[in-house]
Order: structure tokens, then C-alpha cells, then sequence
């Protein structure tokens, strides 16, 4: 139940904000636009959801909380921990379509993309750390390797862009008709 109100404010936000703005576009940028809504939207389902709301009195209750920072990068692989491998490789893959979407729908370099995909990736390991502040219940925190593998995941969908762009041009062309 609490995965069906996230994602009805998700579609609220949606309504409200972005499909009269988006539909004025050209319609290839029109559907981009709403590929990479839908992606943050899942994004967020994987690392963020089920969202917690501000509770008067009880947030903050974690006074240990700058302790579940992990500020040494890839300390889970030399460490030999369990999945250390598989949460580095779903990080960089969970960004590729990032670094994908962008260009299409704004011009930038791996300069801009590096940024964008740091951006995004800060914005979701700060609000598990505000999370884990608040004595969610959720086991998430935030992590510098998280910060690497996601920028790189996004660089690297840059990357496909650049390698796939003639093709993409292509079917964004046939959009247009």
C-alpha cells in the first residue's frame, strides 16, 4: 500500500508539473521526456521507496546516523563482504539509461553528464542518509562507492549514446513522422 500512494504522487507531480509542459514539445522530445520521468520514477522505487514523510518528535531519533556513512571507496570489495561485486555492477548499471536520456533531450559533454549523474546519484545517497537520521526502518546508507559506481554508470551510458547515436537519431526520426 505504501509503494501505491508513492507512485500516485509520482503521477500527481507528473500531472501537475510536467505533461502540459512536455506535450508542447516536439513529440520525440515529448516521449524522452516522459522515458526519463518513468526512469527516475523506478529509480526511485529501487532506492528510495517507500518515501518518508518529516514526523514531528520522531525524526532524528538516530543520533548514530553519521556513523552508517561508508567514506571509503569500494571498502566493501577489498573487504571481501558478500555482494560486494553484484551492488557495484546493478550501481553502474542503474545509471546507464541517465547518461543515455540526458543527451537526448539536452546537449551536453561527459563534462555535463558527469555532473549529472553525480547530482543525482548525491541526491538519492543524502536522502538515505536524512533516512537513516530519521530512524527509518530501511537498511540504506550512504556510501562514496555508490557516488563512483553510479557516476561511472552514467558516463558509461554517455558512452552508448555517442556509440548508438546514429541509430537513435534514426528511430526519433521515424517519431517525427
Amino acid at each position: 500500500m505504501e509503494y501505491i500512494v508513492d507512485f500516485l504522487i509520482l503521477g500527481v507531480i507528473y500531472s501537475a508539473f510536467f505533461f502540459k509542459r512536455w506535450r508542447i514539445k516536439s513529440k520525440d522530445k515529448f516521449w524522452v521526456l516522459n522515458l526519463l520521468y518513468l526512469y527516475i520514477c523506478l529509480v526511485l522505487f529501487v532506492t528510495l521507496m517507500p518515501f518518508r514523510l518529516p514526523i514531528p518528535g520522531i525524526m532524528g531519533t538516530n543520533n548514530l546516523f553519521l556513523q552508517t556513512i561508508n567514506w571509503v571507496p569500494f571498502r566493501d570489495l577489498f573487504q571481501n563482504y558478500g555482494n560486494a561485486v553484484r551492488e557495484i555492477v546493478l550501481n553502474v548499471i542503474m545509471v546507464m539509461p541517465l547518461g543515455f536520456l540526458v543527451p537526448l533531450v539536452k546537449k551536453g559533454n561527459i563534462f555535463h553528464i558527469s555532473i549529472w549523474t553525480f547530482a543525482f546519484s548525491l541526491s538519492i545517497e543524502t536522502m538515505q542518509l536524512f533516512y537513516a537520521w530519521a530512524g527509518s526502518h530501511a537498511s540504506r546508507t550512504f556510501d562514496i562507492t555508490d557516488l563512483i559506481t553510479n557516476t561511472f554508470g552514467g558516463i558509461v551510458g554517455y558512452i552508448l549514446y555517442l556509440v548508438f547515436r546514429p541509430i537513435s537519431e534514426r528511430v526519433l526520426a521515424q517519431l517525427r513522422k
